[in-house]
């Protein structure tokens, strides 16, 4: 991040149409954190709205310090943000104050809202609902600035959440990084398979291809029984054009991958790589295949529990890129920040690093036909 005025944002797409009020205070606490992923700390959480539809939820850091200078730079921030769906109508808010920001009996960042709502309007886009949790207290933004709080309601009881929860939703306390999957009973057995393979390309995209057109349950079984299997997904990841192309193959399929792989041996690299390059980046007119873009989350996310050096690195990265095309930017940037901390030389941990920590979000999460929604079903 190049500057203290920068301040980390990542849009998410939402979840799969589920009832919602957008005037509850209540509905809209319980809601955010099955948005996310996870419970938000020490950020501001914008619902953006098309109509009466919930389009996509913004999470951006709160300024360090309430200042001028700091309020100016993080509301341009989110203004430009926004500029990246301009079909948005309104906005519900809610401020995630740490414990220690009630400044002089005010409500908690109430300058920063007001400027924030200043700046929407002039967008002509309308800040319908705003409020601040700190702890178990809520202020609503649009009563008195030295208002009383009133307490949260537990979660427990909301319905929203558990019915989120039936359907299968289980946010985390913090964003996962990547820790904490067991390490398998056969690992060595498996690794030592991958030091003695040759890897061929096509092989290798063709397993994981194999791979990701199964069932998660089949996948799961398949890579713990079958440890050549294994071995060769694994080994594969030490190639850097097969790391760089599963995602594309997971999300355009194996002849498009294939045309890729090929236009580069034949030396046409820049071509034959463009596209490619547009899709890592989030850019065209396409849409991943989400279905096997999942499964490839599941399997990778499987198989840290026997990677090690390298191929560990390329399966937190792939992780990573999965959740940033998702629309999930601070999971993606804490699965990089475990990355770069576990082996500071690898090139392209800190080259997405760089990427995604500048809030730059691919163009199909702002596309309601073409974003990643998660099936809470």
């Amino acid at each position: 991040m190049p500057s203290a005025a920068m301040h980390r944002g990542a849009m998410t797409t939402t979840p799969e149409r589920h009832p919602l009020s957008l005037s509850s205070c209540e509905d809209i606490l319980a809601y955010v954190p099955h948005a996310l992923g996870f419970y938000p700390q020490n950020s501001a959480v914008l619902m953006l709205i098309d109509e009466d539809h919930l389009e996509a939820t913004l999470r951006v850091d709160l300024p360090e310090e309430d200042t001028s200078s700091e309020r100016e730079s993080w509301t341009a921030q989110v203004l430009r943000l926004l500029d990246r769906m301009p079909h948005i109508q309104g906005v519900v808010l809610v401020v995630y104050a740490p414990e220690d920001s009630l400044a002089e009996g005010r409500i908690p960042y109430s300058h920063m809202v007001a400027q924030l709502e200043q700046g929407l309007a002039g967008k002509k886009v309308l800040l319908r609902h705003s409020w601040c949790r700190q702890g178990r207290f809520v202020w609503n933004y649009a009563t008195d600035d030295y208002a009383e709080p009133t307490p949260v309601r537990p979660l427990e009881t909301n319905e929203t959440h558990l019915s989120l929860v039936f359907a299968g939703s289980a946010p985390l306390d913090v964003p996962w990084d990547g820790s904490g999957i067991p390490e398998w009973p056969q690992a060595a057995e498996i690794l030592k398979i991958v030091s003695s393979q040759q890897h061929n390309v096509i092989n290798c995209l063709e397993a994981w291809l194999q791979t990701m057109d199964l069932a998660e349950a089949e996948a799961r079984t398949w890579i713990h029984e079958e440890h050549e299997h294994t071995a060769l997904l694994l080994g594969s990841l030490e190639v850097k054009i097969v790391r760089d192309l599963l995602p594309y193959l997971a999300g355009q399929g194996l002849d498009a991958a294939l045309d890729v792989l090929f236009g580069v041996m034949r030396g046409d690299r820049e071509a034959a790589a463009s596209p490619l390059t547009n899709y890592l980046l989030g850019r065209g007119w396409h849409a991943p295949d989400w279905q096997r873009i999942d499964r490839l989350w599941s399997v990778a996310r499987d198989l840290l529990g026997v990677a090690e050096g390298n191929a560990r690195q390329a399966l937190l990265c792939i992780l990573a890129w999965i959740e940033w095309a998702r629309g999930r930017g601070t999971m993606a940037l804490c699965l990089l920040g475990r990355a770069v901390e576990e082996n500071p030389n690898y090139e392209l941990a800190r080259l997405l690093q760089k990427l995604m920590s500048h809030g730059i979000m691919p163009e199909w999460a702002t596309d309601q036909m073409r974003a990643w929604r998660a099936n809470f079903s």
